[in-house]
């Protein structure tokens, strides 16, 4: 059986992650629609060069190896809901054909005309319901759904349109949308990602409380938490406490694996990805349940092919399908 079938079997029958040890494969690049978005609104004198991203669903596309490691593919709220329908339709058709579970990352929270206008995270229920619609409408189906930061920017953030919500008031905000995805894909997981900083060690009992009252208010778990990491900060001591935490809960414990905003070259980034992916996989103290193998930076350009050095599917070749 390969990596991701492992991985889909295991999320299926809910088995937690001390039983099953197969470590779930997330697979995540810069889109088109998240692309030009970028190109439009950057200072630059020419917009950055169109990246590859949609190759990644042609059937014969060279990442054959690294697919079949991947268990879940990651795309943005802003992808499901603007791309044209025969680039949905062809992503659909492409991770079908590798049997990979498609995954929204979801700007889940909801403006108000009080606040959340420009901060990230947030979006309208109008967006999340039409992003949903066109997936199921094109024969999809959206098996994950990824929070993109709720409580970083829903709770923790006090400056400028930030809404400073009560953790209750976060999620009271988001089970609507929570309600609607339901409803439209009885199936699907609910996770979070949130950022791992200086400040995390006392954020995750306010983490924790989220979950808790995820559950409590939405009726539905909160299956993972993936670790958004600043990898120059002290983050080890955090991320074992996450680890231990985080199981004892019952969810997953995952973290996204990616090179530096600084970095110069293509190869600098997954040079560093890759060490960072062997780091954590080499310590059982901080090994997560999943690897997000994500980039939402500039680099790198190219996600193909595989076996070409610096590509975002060669990170995959030379850590989980080595």
């Amino acid at each position: 059986m390969r990596i991701g079938a492992m991985v889909l079997t295991c999320l299926a029958t809910l088995v937690m992650p001390q039983v099953c040890r197969a470590e779930q494969i997330w697979l995540s690049g810069v889109d088109p629609v998240v692309a030009a978005d970028r190109a439009a609104s950057s200072k630059a004198a020419a917009p950055a060069p169109a990246n590859d991203f949609m190759e990644l669903f042609k059937p014969d596309a060279p990442w054959r190896t690294a697919a079949r490691s991947t268990g879940i593919f990651k795309i943005s709220t802003q992808f499901l809901h603007r791309a044209s329908d025969a680039e949905l339709t062809a992503m659909i058709a492409g991770l079908r054909q590798r049997h990979i579970a498609l995954a929204m990352e979801a700007e889940i929270l909801t403006t108000s005309p009080r606040c959340g206008n420009g901060v990230p995270g947030y979006t309208t229920a109008a967006v999340i319901q039409k992003a949903a619609q066109r997936v199921a409408q094109l024969g999809g189906r959206i098996d994950y759904v990824a929070f993109d930061e709720p409580m970083t920017w829903g709770h923790f953030a006090q400056r400028g349109a930030a809404c400073r919500y009560t953790t209750e008031e976060v999620v009271r905000n988001i089970a609507p949308n929570v309600a609607m995805l339901k409803t439209m894909f009885p199936g699907v997981r609910f996770g979070d990602i949130e950022p791992v900083t200086d400040q995390t060690a006392t954020r995750l009992d306010d983490i924790l409380a989220f979950a808790r009252l995820f559950e409590q208010l939405t009726g539905e778990r909160l299956s993972f938490l993936h670790a958004d990491l600043i990898w120059q900060n002290d983050w080890r001591p955090q991320l074992i406490a996450w680890k231990a935490r985080l199981r004892a809960a019952g969810i997953a414990y995952g973290v996204i694996i990616d090179g530096d905003p600084s970095d110069k070259t293509d190869v600098a980034w997954t040079t560093n990805a890759i060490a960072r992916y062997r780091m954590l996989a080499s310590d059982p103290a901080t090994k997560p349940d999943a690897f997000v193998v994500q980039s939402w930076q500039p680099r790198p350009t190219r996600l193909l092919p595989e076996d070409r050095q610096g590509t975002l599917t060669s990170v995959l070749v030379q850590t989980v399908a080595h």
